[in-house]
Parts: C-alpha cells; sequence; structure tokens
C-alpha cells in the first residue's frame, strides 16, 4: 500500500520524527496519529489502514507485534518521506543528492559543497554538524536538525519558510537513501552494527534502501521522467554484486574505489574516468591531461580519498561538467581526521558524533607520521549523543593501546575510577580534555581526539 491510498495512518516514534511526517500527512488530507513505542504502553485496539515505522524499531514492541498479527501493512519512515516529497512535488526543479553509510557521511556531503563553491549554485546542504544555504558568498544557517529521514521535510519546511529555493540540496540520511535523490550514495559498510533490537545489521538496512530508487516507467517524479536514479556504491559491493543481482538490477550504479567512474545521465551520457594517486587527483585518460586539486593542510590518507571519490563522482553523476567543479583548495571537514596544529601540537581531530573506537588502528597509524609520543583522548560527552561508548569495549581499547600513548584521556564522567592504568586520566568535557593534552605535551607531539559527541 502507499500513502496516496491510505486514510488511516499510525507513525510510530517520536524521538526519531513521527512528529514531522504526520503533520505533513495531515497536510495531504490524511488521519495521521503518532505513538511513542519507547514510552507508552498501546491498549486500544488498531484501526489502520497503515502503520508508518523507522528501519532500526525493534520489532519486539506489542503495537508492531499487533499490527503484524492484524496484517496492517508497514511503511519505512524512509519510503514515506519519499512518497510525501513526490505527492508534495517538494523537489520541483531541485536536484538532489543524499548521503548514508556508516563512516563518512559528513565528510562527502561537505566535500560535495566545497566541489561545488564559487560556481554560482545555490546549494541548501544538511548533515549531522550543520544545515546551511549558500549563494553567491552568502550564507544562512538553520537549526540544528539530527540525521533522521523525517527531517528532510523539516528541513525543506524551513526553507520555504525562509524563502530559499535551493538548485541542489544534499542531504545526510541515518540508515538507509529515501529515492528522493537524482544521486543516492552510500559511502561505506564497515564498522556495521545491529539494528531493530539486534534482528538485523545496518548495512542490510542501507543495500536494502537501494529499493527505495525503484520507480515504474511512467511514473513522474517532480516533473522528471524516469526509470531510476544513479547510485554511487563502494568498492565493497562490486564483490556482492553477483550476489544482489536482483536488488541492483535496473539501476544506474557506479562504483568508486581505484578507479572511479560517473556517468553523467543528465546531460549527453558522457563517461569520466577519475583517477587518483594518493591524492594527487585527475580527471581524463592520463595524469598529463587531468584535472589536479588543491589541497589545504590536514587533508590525507584512506578516510578522504574514499571520500573525495564519492564526492567527485556525485558531482559529475548530477551532470555538472569537470571544467566547472572546484579544484581549488579542498580542506579536511572539522571532527571528520581533520590534522590541524593546536599551540605547536598536531592534532588529530576524529571527535564526532558517529567516531567509533575501530578506528584507532588506522589513526595511530596517520599519527605516527607526526611523532611517536602521542596522546589519546577517548570517550563520549553523553549529553550530546543518544548513543554512547561501550564501557567494556573503551576498557579493552585501553589495554591494547596502552603501550603507544605517553596518556590517555578518557572522558565521560561514567568512566571515572572504572578504567585503570598509570597513564589513564579522566575529563568531564572534551575542551577540558583538549587542555589537558595540549599541558601534559611537549611541541611536536601529536593529540589524538576521538570523543563521541554532537559536532
Amino acid at each position: 500500500m502507499n500513502l496516496k491510498e491510505a486514510t488511516r495512518i499510525l507513525v510510530l516514534d517520536t524521538i526519531h520524527g513521527a512528529e514531522i511526517i504526520a503533520e505533513e500527512l495531515k497536510e495531504l488530507g490524511k488521519q495521521a496519529e503518532v505513538f511513542d513505542p519507547y514510552h507508552q504502553s498501546f491498549s486500544k485496539a488498531l484501526d489502520y489502514d497503515l502503520v508508518i515505522a523507522p528501519v532500526h524499531l525493534n520489532p519486539n514492541f506489542e503495537v508492531v507485534k499487533q499490527a503484524l498479527k492484524m496484517e496492517i501493512p508497514f511503511m519505512s519512515h524512509h519510503k514515506a518521506v519519499k512518497e510525501i516529497a513526490r505527492l508534495k512535488s517538494m523537489f520541483s526543479d531541485t536536484k538532489v543528492v543524499e548521503v548514508t553509510g556508516t563512516v563518512g557521511k559528513t565528510a562527502v556531503c561537505e566535500l560535495i559543497c566545497q566541489l561545488l563553491k564559487n560556481k554560482k549554485v545555490k546549494v541548501l546542504s544538511h548533515t549531522s554538524s550543520v544545515t546551511r544555504f549558500q549563494s553567491a558568498g552568502a550564507e544562512v544557517q538553520f537549526p540544528r536538525i539530527g540525521g533522521a529521514p523525517a527531517n528532510v521535510l523539516k528541513v525543506m519546511r524551513i526553507a520555504k519558510e525562509k524563502k530559499l529555493k535551493a538548485e541542489i540540496v544534499v542531504f545526510e540520511i541515518s540508515l538507509g537513501l529515501t529515492g528522493i535523490g537524482d544521486v543516492g550514495v552510500i559511502t561505506s559498510l564497515e564498522a556495521d552494527y545491529r539494528i531493530a533490537g539486534g534482528t538485523k545489521d545496518a548495512s542490510a538496512a542501507k543495500i536494502a534502501s537501494i529499493q527505495n530508487y525503484a520507480y515504474t516507467d511512467a511514473e513522474e517524479i517532480e516533473g522528471r521522467n524516469r526509470k531510476s536514479a544513479v547510485i554511487v556504491l563502494p568498492d565493497s559491493f562490486a564483490e556482492m554484486q553477483e550476489k544482489r543481482k536482483e536488488e541492483l538490477k535496473g539501476f544506474n550504479t557506479n562504483f568508486f574505489g581505484t578507479t572511479a567512474k560517473a556517468k553523467n545521465l543528465w546531460l549527453d551520457g558522457t563517461e569520466h574516468k577519475v583517477f587518483f594517486d594518493g591524492l594527487k587527483t585527475v580527471n581524463g585518460d592520463s595524469v598529463s591531461g587531468g584535472m589536479k586539486f588543491h589541497f589545504e593542510a590536514g587533508f590525507y590518507g584512506d578516510y578522504y580519498r574514499n571520500c573525495l571519490e564519492a564526492s567527485f563522482c556525485t558531482v559529475l553523476s548530477l551532470g555538472i561538467p569537470p571544467e566547472r567543479v572546484n579544484t581549488g583548495d579542498i580542506s579536511a571537514v572539522s571532527g571528520r581526521l581533520k590534522v590541524e596544529t593546536r599551540k605547536g601540537r598536531f592534532l588529530i581531530d576524529n571527535s564526532n558524533s558517529g567516531t567509533k573506537l575501530t578506528f584507532l588502528d588506522e589513526i595511530t597509524k596517520m599519527a605516527r607520521r607526526y611523532s611517536d609520543k602521542m596522546i589519546l583522548i577517548a570517550g563520549v560527552e553523553s549529553e550530546y549523543v543518544c548513543e554512547g561508548v561501550n564501557e567494556e569495549e573503551l576498557k579493552e581499547v585501553v589495554a591494547n593501546a596502552a603501550r603507544d600513548f605517553v596518556e590517555i584521556i578518557i572522558v565521560g564522567a561514567e568512566f571515572k575510577d572504572k578504567i585503570e592504568g598509570k597513564t589513564v586520566f579522566f575529563s568531564d568535557t572534551l575542551d577540558a580534555a583538549l587542555e589537558k593534552a595540549v599541558s601534559d605535551s611537549e611541541e611536536g607531539s601529536v593529540i589524538i581526539s576521538n570523543v563521541k559527541t554532537w559536532r
């Protein structure tokens, strides 16, 4: 069942945007109710045509079990956002990019905006770090908004209220693609985790979301007819392409990696090859005839090479010719493996809402290029994030990493006195930890900041 056919709709999970979706449905003339399965108990009989629930919701909630027993159709928040956008012609005359994945979502969104910079293009970008509208050097910032799919609708409502009309919109989306985009990007599947009460992998939800880009031949999408959208996929998908032949069938899939490709589907079907030699990036058939990028300091390693590959493929897939892509002063993104200096020390800043302890091996190898004298800051500022850091995992990391670091500073009051070590110290905040790290180190040392916080 689709939204056009449904009349009475129950939308689950007010924490992750049920009220936003319900408000849009009411504007479409639907009877929509919201319910918080985390804090409410459902007592009345279900009388709905459709239940809308997030992909991560635990299927053991009573309201879910009752709806399944009554064979009421379910729809994900992702799919609901797509259908609402279509019914309201929300992206008429606007090109849309949506980015999902375990690692690199924010960095890819920000790099896309950098590649489009100074091209007189009005761009609205929404990430877990910032939502802003940019046009001809001017910038309008929105209130801070999370990456739940329902927030696509909230961002567009605010833009409409502010009378801001973007030519390109870039969205960071949690746990999959909605299908609203001209280009859908899956940045990564690494560091996978379980969702829906431990019943499925987050990577499975992201892969399944590719199906949100399936349209019938005659279906009109905001004034444009198309059979499918472009999906830009990481190299890791190449191995599973055979296994998932049916899921990928009919899509214009582009793989980015050692050699990245992007088809300019909306102009002339030209195929561009993008070759990457470290971070010396060129466009064309040979290095001599290619396009070179200028990178500011702090832009290094596989992480940024992968993010740039995805970003460049995406921009080309939007139909923007290579010669119109900004190649000057491409810079690292704050809180995403950005290398900077602080009072003579090197700071590798990877403190953000999506950081994981599993990234530390790669970051430590990167840090050793600067110095063997290293200080690690890890932990969580729990008031800013809904998913914390596992105490046992943190203990294991500290035990294994103690020999590599001059000092380890743990952020988070909940860990105080629970993790032992002669060189282990505790701090209530990230800022205080950074001050201590600078104070306790000498010039030329490296400070690794890997704290889970909202940046």
